[in-house]
């Protein structure tokens, strides 16, 4: 089994500037990302999705998509939520200056694989293919000092996969009305930074979208201690499992949990959410060490029951990116 990791290298960049475009091609982009924006969609795909995450961050927007081909239908597999997708396309882009050009194979016999393949062009842009069994690797500069990493993993269609990956490639279209988060959040403490988005979509099953924020100081030499708040809305129901407390806030149905572990997570859902989608559920997730800012579970509740939808954006069926 071949395995293809990505390897992602940042750079500490602060100036940011709007990308331009010229017919529907960046001519320039930012060396950091809006983490709100939604910068880009797929103009083609080899068959229906069947399940879509998009993460967004201030240096690199992640999509991973899978679904079947026209004529085939996903299997999915007993006894479990996974399946064993037809196709898979992932696809990760990087502000300027960020180097996401390396691609090592790895087999799990044989350790590392050179990196063989053909140099073409996407968009009129210098690209690199590389070919390993059932994976294309495709990496294209799609703007100056800017680029695009792309994986496609076909499970049939062994003769079309390097059309397949071709046409995804040259599909991909920067967006010009780059969407805002869908949902406002009230509470979150002076000074909180958007990190991250993630939008998570999967066919007639549950639709999630969520943002990590900033709220307080890293502790010096402790990178991995950054506070971070977890908001967001879910169409996934309000389940009351078993370590879960079964509170109501304002007349609303709602979950608490604050774990005892190795520093307390707390996680709190508010149902009814007001507005143009009933079954959707706000979502607050504290990590251990935002708990300090972020206050008790009254504050915690306080702050998922003042989630709410934009308006215009209540239909969770067209957060989608493709």
């Amino acid at each position: 089994m071949m395995v293809v990791v990505a390897v992602v290298a940042g750079l500490s960049v602060w100036v940011a500037r709007r990308a331009s475009h010229t017919g529907g091609i960046a001519t320039s982009v930012p060396v950091r990302f809006d983490p709100s924006q939604q910068l880009l969609r797929f103009g083609y795909l080899p068959g229906p999705v069947v399940s879509a995450n998009y993460t967004t961050g201030a240096e690199v927007h992640h999509l991973d998509i899978h679904g079947s081909f026209d004529d085939a239908p996903t299997t999915k597999e007993e006894h479990a939520s996974s399946f064993d997708p037809d196709w898979s396309i992932e696809i990760r882009m990087a502000a300027r200056g960020v180097d996401i050009r390396s691609a090592v194979p790895y087999d799990e016999d044989s350790g590392e694989v050179p990196v063989r393949g053909e140099r073409l062009r996407v968009h009129g842009r210098p690209a690199f293919q590389a070919t390993f069994d059932s994976f294309r690797v495709l990496t294209w500069e799609y703007a100056p000092d800017a680029w695009m990493h792309m994986m496609l993993y076909a499970r049939s269609a062994e003769d079309r996969r390097d059309e397949i990956a071709r046409r995804v490639a040259e599909g991909v279209r920067l967006e010009t009305t780059p969407r805002a988060l869908p949902f406002r959040v009230k509470g979150l403490p002076d000074g909180a930074v958007l990190e991250s988005t993630w939008l998570y979509w999967k066919a007639d099953e549950h639709i999630s979208f969520s943002a990590d924020y900033l709220v307080g100081r890293v502790e010096e030499n402790q990178p991995d201690s950054r506070p971070v708040v977890h908001v967001g809305v879910s169409t996934e129901k309000l389940v009351h499992a078993r370590h879960n407390d079964r509170v109501t806030v304002s007349g609303r149905s709602a979950t608490a949990f604050e774990s005892r572990g190795r520093g307390t997570i707390s996680f709190y859902r508010v149902a009814q959410l007001p507005g143009g989608c009933a079954e959707c559920v706000a979502e607050v997730r504290i990590e251990p060490t935002a708990t300090a800012v972020m206050g008790d579970r009254k504050d915690g509740l306080k702050l998922a029951a003042s989630i709410r939808l934009v308006k215009g954006r209540e239909d969770p069926t067209e957060w989608r990116f493709w």
